[in-house]
Parts: structure tokens; C-alpha cells; sequence
């Protein structure tokens, strides 16, 4: 079985909330549309945390990502799977 994913490149950003002593931050993006994604980090060519990680740090830094997913839509609206990412390096103006 072979799956393919689809790239992009992404700015995300990142909301952060504690509840019960337990941090929880919730990721997303808007593309063209604009619509808006919800960004679920998949286990797959990288570990979850790492993922997580990127994105988190990327989207307090305004730095876009370049994503391989899977895109779906579930009762919460339309998510992305990410299964990869790779931070793009900022452009000097």
C-alpha cells in the first residue's frame, strides 16, 4: 500500500490554554481561501512531539513550514494531518 501526501507551505499559529494544571495548545492556519485548518501533528516520517514542537516554535516566530498531510473534515471543521515539517528560511528583504 502506498500513501501519498500533499506539500505545502504554511504559516501557523499556535493558542495556548491551561486547564486542570495541564498545558494544551491547539495549532492552526488559514490558506487561500481563506479558510481555515485545523493542524493535527500524525505519527508518520517524524515523531508527534517533534512535530509539535516545530510548529509551535515557527508559529512564534511568523515563520512559515513547509507540511506534508493528508486533509480531511471532521465535526470540529477541516484539519490537516501532518505527518512532516520543515521550516523555510526567512527571506532578507
Amino acid at each position: 500500500m502506498q500513501v501519498q501526501f500533499n506539500t505545502r507551505t504554511i504559516l501557523p499559529s499556535v493558542y495556548r490554554t491551561e486547564k486542570d494544571g495541564k498545558e494544551k495548545c491547539y495549532l492552526s492556519t488559514t490558506v487561500f481561501s481563506p479558510q481555515k485548518y485545523n493542524l493535527t501533528p500524525t505519527a508518520g516520517v517524524m515523531p508527534v512531539e517533534q512535530i509539535q514542537a516545530v510548529l509551535e516554535e515557527c508559529a512564534d516566530n511568523a515563520q512559515e513550514v513547509e507540511i506534508q498531510f493528508v486533509e480531511q473534515q471532521t465535526k470540529f471543521g477541516a484539519q490537516m494531518q501532518i505527518f512532516s515539517v520543515k521550516p523555510v528560511p526567512k527571506k532578507n528583504p
